[in-house]
């Protein structure tokens, strides 16, 4: 268990830090001396001890020391922050007593405790940008030789006194779930994950159970917080950012399209994407913050040449372009208007089966589709699908039907005669509802009169 308490006190603070300078402090050779009073690093003092008692040094060697460096380097790594095993002494610094246990300093209040910081919150989402010379405790007894967890805790304690609540998300620092890997800061993280009881330490209502409950932030008092900004905004970037790598992977430049085309870009970057953005002709048509990174160009362009534009964000603010021309032509039809291997969808051209990732071929995954959809019927036969207008009666090309589902449909292969299931056990024969799965969409219920043809 680790956790945080409320400072009352506020403090005239500037948003950027004071200092850049985390002591990883091992308590050795000889243990830490802690004694209660106004939480300062340069005295050791804080005032989450509730006696005066010394810390027992890190038990676990110099090689496993290091490991706990080497972790801690590199989850800071793109912040401007000195991570040192160095006693800073009376230099303003945060600090984090890597060392024995709870019971040294708190007594019995410490039984269970992994790990403590104060919090620089005097109510929900009012808070100080950051404790002064904060002391936090990662106490190692408690985890053994576990160098990654230790600097899990070790990094999410630290990130409590710059008013970071507790995350969902297992390969976060900030999270209470388990996870076997080093852990990094995100954004956008749903807070909570912390919950007893139906409420967060804080007292707020908690929505969900287990790992998955969350609760509002209490930093900021949202849904989400944005631990990689928050950060930055203390300290900077660890030195200029690189720019992203971005690629158009659709439509080709000098291809001509059919109206509503699909637009897909890839983006890359070491430091993490922050959003990546469409423009047609200079115009902004959506901005995309996770992958796929996918729109569809709007019904409202002309025919003829049109300049499509993507950019990429990362989360220092670097960015990239890549630019394709096309020309878009006329709506296809069912009978023609699409090139190559291209199938006709709602008088848009999709890959079709003849391409890897087209219509109908076999996936096992979003990624693996054009369409970023790749779907189950329930049987294990898993395609890749697109989405159609179920009020359209030739929406999808031979050999599919568009199948309700949720809040339109989808083109499902049809064996070929375009109104029933062939080959495999897709659903019942009076008719009820089957359940097609969007591997990362969640499940869509499709209704429908289809029935199976089993040998």
């Amino acid at each position: 268990m680790h956790m945080m308490t409320p400072r009352h006190d506020r403090r005239a603070l500037s948003a950027q830090a004071d200092t850049h300078i985390i002591f990883m402090n091992p308590c050795k050779p000889n243990g830490c001396k802690v004694t209660p009073g106004e939480t300062d690093a340069t005295k050791d003092t804080s005032d989450i001890a509730s006696q005066t008692g010394t810390l027992g040094a890190w038990s676990y060697g110099d090689a496993s020391w290091q490991k706990v460096m080497t972790c801690m380097k590199a989850t800071f790594s793109q912040f401007n922050v000195q991570i040192t095993d160095v006693d800073p002494g009376t230099t303003p610094h945060y600090e984090v007593m890597v060392a024995g246990s709870p019971e040294e300093i708190m007594g019995s209040q410490g039984f269970g405790i992994g790990g403590v910081a104060d919090f620089p919150c005097q109510d929900i989402g009012v808070c100080d940008p950051y404790l002064p010379n904060a002391l936090v405790f990662d106490f190692a007894d408690v985890f053994g030789n576990d160098p990654t967890e230790i600097c899990a805790v070790a990094a999410q304690e630290i990130a409590h006194t710059w008013s970071l609540d507790h995350v969902v998300d297992k390969t976060d620092p900030l999270t209470y779930n388990s996870y076997s890997g080093m852990r990094i800061y995100h954004d956008a993280e749903k807070c909570g994950s912390d919950c007893q009881g139906g409420k967060s330490p804080f007292g707020l209502t908690c929505s969900g159970t287990g790992g998955q409950a969350t609760h509002t932030c209490s930093g900021n008092g949202k849904a989400t917080q944005d631990e990689v900004k928050t950060i930055l905004a203390l300290f900077g970037p660890s030195g200029p950012p690189t720019p992203p790598t971005v690629a158009i992977s659709a439509p080709a430049d000098g291809a001509t399209v059919t109206p509503l085309f699909d637009v897909v870009a890839t983006a890359t970057d070491s430091d993490g994407i922050d959003k990546v953005e469409l423009r047609i002709d200079g115009s902004l048509i959506g901005s995309v913050t996770k992958p796929p990174f996918k729109w569809s160009a709007p019904g409202t362009l002309a025919q003829g040449s049109h300049t499509i534009k993507v950019t990429a964000y990362d989360v220092f603010g670097a960015t990239a372009d890549a630019q394709v021309t096309v020309t878009e032509g006329p709506a296809c039809t069912k009978d023609g208007g699409c090139s190559g291997d291209d199938v006709c969808v709602d008088g848009k051209c999709v890959p079709g089966g003849g391409v890897p990732g087209g219509l109908g071929t076999p996936c096992t995954m979003d990624t693996e589709c054009a369409s970023m959809s790749c779907a189950t019927d329930g049987s294990g036969t898993k395609v890749c699908v697109a989405p159609c207008d179920v009020n359209m009666m030739d929406g999808c090309p031979s050999g599919f039907s568009c199948l309700p589902a949720g809040n339109g449909g989808v083109c499902w292969p049809t064996g070929g005669d375009g109104g029933e299931t062939g080959g495999c056990n897709a659903g019942s024969e009076d008719g009820s509802t089957l359940a097609l799965i969007g591997l990362g969409f969640g499940a869509i219920v499709i209704a429908g009169r289809r029935r199976s043809r089993r040998a």
